[in-house]
């Protein structure tokens, strides 16, 4: 729906960390199908609620930033990027157009290497045309679909976009707005989680348990569309609720590129990162060191409810299930064995080929 308010409107805490985000993504993005080994004769960028592309202190919006990362990184004698902005506010649309005149006064690409096209319109009902239009299929994708937190996406749109060659999304989900209207929603609020209507069972839920069972839902959702490597996590502001941001790929390799994006970003005053599914809800503040409880907790968990595992997988269970990187996987280690609460089966030194089991304390 149109923006309840005056346009531009501030940028918000949590919004800096989730463009630094977006920023250093597609830094990585564009080179890599536009100018890597196995490059693509075009790529499209394309948002569903794009905005004005400016905030009133002056910050750029996402269709800057991502125009800006293609200009940056990739010479423009490489491929065909298109972007597809679309927003259901008309002032929005226009002062975008206006934004970007400004931003780039001189057209950094010619029209056929960079074309842009912009209209009033809703994610649900004009994305898909918009993209049509634009031969935008066969060809890499990234959609950005941020809604504001409530994620009103339709399920077809995510399966024609995860059927789509190397196309990515990255959905901002709010869970409060679903827990909020959850009754006004109702069925119509089934497609946003492929036309699953447990999500609905947030009513019967505990509040600590509600937020993490929408985002449980969507994660099945994006899988059910198609989208077999996902990644998510949780931008917490000091002030303010926090959300979801959930990313889905068809490669390991974008989900490796986002992490590294989400590890690297810079220190947004006010933001913290958490991984969801940490029981005790630690929030990491400190990116540069990072704080290793959740991922220990975790491992332990995951040690568990098997039997010896190799560090190797472990690496990959905290790249594809977690916020963390592998290489964070031996450190958070180190501390469970020096304890004496894990073990390493073969007594040698911890690697990653090593096997490691959780120590059980004898019975009583």
């Amino acid at each position: 729906m149109p923006v309840d308010g005056p346009v531009p409107w501030p940028c918000a805490e949590h919004t800096g960390a989730k463009h630094d985000i977006y920023r250093r993504y597609l830094e990585r993005w564009f080179p890599i199908l536009l100018a890597g080994s196995n490059a693509y004769p075009s790529v499209t960028y394309a948002e569903g609620f794009a905005g004005p592309g400016i905030y009133s202190g002056g910050e750029p919006g996402s269709p800057v930033i991502a125009i800006r990362a293609l200009v940056d990184k990739v010479p423009a004698t490489k491929g065909i990027a298109r972007f597809v902005f679309i927003d259901d506010d008309q002032r929005c649309v226009d002062m975008l157009r206006k934004t970007l005149q400004e931003a780039f006064p001189d057209r950094p690409r010619s029209e056929v290497a960079m074309p842009v096209t912009m209209g009033k319109g809703t994610c649900a009902d004009d994305l898909e045309a918009a993209l049509d239009r634009m031969d935008a299929w066969g060809q890499p994708i990234f959609a950005n679909l941020d809604s504001w937190g409530n994620a009103p996406v339709p399920f077809r749109l995510l399966k024609r976009l995860a059927a789509n060659v190397s196309t990515e999304v990255i959905v901002t989900l709010l869970p409060q707005h679903f827990v909020r209207f959850v009754s006004n929603l109702g069925e119509a609020g089934d497609d946003v989680f492929g036309g699953d209507p447990r999500w609905r069972d947030v009513v019967n839920l505990p509040p600590a348990a509600k937020s993490r069972h929408i985002l449980t839902c969507y994660r099945q959702a994006l899988q059910a569309a198609g989208f077999p490597y996902l990644l998510d996590f949780e931008l917490v502001p000091r002030n303010g609720q926090p959300l979801y941001l959930v990313f889905g790929t068809g490669h390991h390799l974008g989900v490796q590129k986002m992490k590294d994006s989400l590890w690297e970003v810079d220190r947004v005053q006010g933001v913290g990162f958490r991984d969801p599914r940490d029981e005790q809800a630690e929030t990491l503040f400190a990116m540069d060191e990072p704080l290793l409880g959740p991922l220990t907790r975790l491992l332990q968990q995951r040690l568990r409810d098997s039997e010896p595992v190799r560090v190797e997988d472990l690496r990959q269970f905290a790249l594809f299930e977690t916020v963390y990187r592998p290489e964070h996987v031996i450190k958070a280690l180190k501390p469970l064995i020096d304890a004496g609460s894990v073990k390493i089966e073969d007594g040698g030194p911890l690697r990653r080929a090593s096997f490691v089991s959780l120590v059980h304390a004898p019975l009583r």
